[in-house]
C-alpha cells in the first residue's frame, strides 16, 4: 500500500499527507495509522473501502460536521475530518480523525484490567466509574439528538480520560442519518454480547434507538462492575462455560440476582442498590421483551448522578465508596471472598512516574 495520500476535506480542498506507522487495528474492519506531521490526527484505513459504502458514509458525515464537543471543549465523538485517498490513483482508503492517545486517553477495555487500572488510575474510586457511566449516557443522548443510532455500542469503541470524559470512536459504523434526506445508512456490525434480544440472530435490519438503550444498560452495569458483563457467569445447571448471549436468551442476568456462578473478582451485585437497581430492572428485565420499557440515556444520567451524590465511605478503607445498603461494603465483601482489593489505598512514592498514569486531556478551543 502506498503511504502517500491526499487528505480531502469537506470543502473539497486537498492537502498532501503520508501514512506513518500502524498503531492499531479494528479487527477485520481496518487498521489505524499515524499521519506524519500531524500528531493530533490518525488515519483509519478501512478494508471495505473498495466498495461504495464507505464513500457514501463519509459523504454524509463530512456534509454534517456536528459540534461533537462538550462546552469545555472535550471531544464527544472522534468524528471524521477528511477522506484519506491514495495519491497515485485517488483510491479511497479511509478517513482522518482526532487521535486519542496515552497518556491523555485510554480505551475502556484496558481499564477493565486490574493491573492497568492500578497503574493508570491509582487514586480512582467507584465514584469515578459512576461518572464514566454518566458521561457515556450523555454521549449516547447527543448521538440520538443528531438522528443517528450507534448500533455497535461496546467497550472497544469508548475512550476515557482521567477526569472521566468519554469519547466515542468508529462513528463510520453507526446507522447514520443522511443529511440530504435519503434513507439511513445501516449499521453493518454489532457485537452479540451488546445486541438487544430482539436482534440476536437476526439478519441486517434497521436499528432503533431502543437497541442502543439495551446496550447502554449493559455497559452501565459492566462499567460499574469494573468490566464484568451483567450476563456473565455460569448457570447452576450448566456443565461448562457459556456465552453471555446464552444467558441473555435465558434471561439470566447476574446483576439482577440470577443464579449463576462468577469468579471472586466479579463485584457483588449488592452494589446495584436504589435507583440503579430500579433502572437495571427496567432495562434488562422488563426491557428484555418490551424495548420501550428501557430507560432513555438522560434517565440513566440522572440516576447515576443521583447515586454518586449518595455515596458513603467504608469505615475500613477510605478508598471504598458505595451506596448505603444492608449488605455493607461490596468491596470489602470481595476481599473477604478472596479477591484482590479493587480499590486499594494509593501507594506512596517519592517520585511517581507520571508517564504511566492517565492524564487529563489538554484543554481544547472550539
Amino acid at each position: 500500500m502506498s503511504r502517500q495520500v491526499w487528505l480531502c476535506g469537506p470543502d473539497g480542498g486537498r492537502s498532501p499527507g503520508e501514512l506513518g506507522e500502524q498503531i492499531g487495528s479494528v479487527g477485520s474492519q481496518g487498521s489505524v495509522w499515524t499521519l506524519r506531521g500531524r500528531p493530533g490526527e490518525i488515519a483509519k484505513v478501512v478494508h471495505r473501502a473498495a466498495g461504495d459504502d464507505l464513500r457514501r458514509r463519509l459523504t454524509a458525515m463530512l456534509a454534517s460536521p456536528a459540534q461533537w464537543t462538550r462546552r469545555d471543549g472535550r471531544l464527544l465523538v472522534a468524528w471524521p475530518s477528511a477522506e484519506v485517498r491514495r495519491r497515485d490513483d485517488d483510491r479511497l482508503l479511509g478517513y482522518a480523525a482526532p487521535r486519542l492517545a496515552t497518556p491523555h486517553f485510554a480505551d475502556l477495555p484496558v481499564l477493565f484490567n486490574p493491573a492497568a487500572r492500578r497503574r493508570m488510575l491509582p487514586a480512582a474510586t467507584w465514584s469515578w466509574w459512576l461518572t464514566v457511566a454518566e458521561q457515556l449516557a450523555r454521549a449516547v443522548h447527543a448521538v440520538h439528538q443528531q438522528g443517528h443510532v450507534l448500533g455497535d455500542l461496546a467497550p472497544a469503541n469508548l475512550f476515557v480520560t482521567a477526569d472521566a470524559t468519554v469519547t466515542l470512536i468508529d462513528a463510520d459504523g453507526w446507522q447514520l442519518r443522511d443529511p440530504a434526506g435519503g434513507p439511513d445508512l445501516p449499521c453493518p456490525f454489532s457485537r452479540p454480547e451488546y445486541t438487544p434480544p430482539e436482534l440476536l440472530g437476526a439478519g441486517p435490519a434497521r436499528r432503533d434507538p431502543a437497541g442502543d438503550h439495551w446496550a447502554l444498560a449493559v455497559l452501565v452495569a459492566q462499567i460499574l462492575s469494573l468490566g464484568f458483563h451483567p450476563f456473565g457467569g455460569v448457570p447452576a445447571t450448566a456443565a461448562g462455560p457459556v456465552e453471555e448471549i446464552d444467558n441473555v436468551r435465558a434471561r439470566l442476568c447476574r446483576a439482577l440476582g440470577a443464579p449463576v456462578r462468577a469468579p471472586a473478582a466479579a463485584p457483588p451485585t449488592t452494589l446495584f442498590a436504589g435507583v440503579l437497581r430500579q433502572r437495571l430492572s427496567e432495562a434488562l428485565d422488563a426491557g428484555h421483551d418490551e424495548p420501550a420499557a428501557r430507560p432513555q440515556p438522560l434517565t440513566w444520567a440522572a440516576a447515576l448522578s443521583r447515586s454518586r451524590r449518595e455515596l458513603v465511605t467504608c469505615r475500613v478503607s477510605g478508598s471504598h465508596v458505595h451506596l448505603r445498603e444492608p449488605g455493607g461494603c461490596p468491596w470489602c465483601a470481595m476481599v473477604a471472598a478472596g479477591a484482590r482489593d479493587p480499590f486499594p489505598p494509593p501507594e506512596r512514592r517519592l517520585s511517581p512516574p507520571p508517564e504511566r498514569r492517565l492524564s487529563p486531556p489538554p484543554e481544547r478551543r472550539r
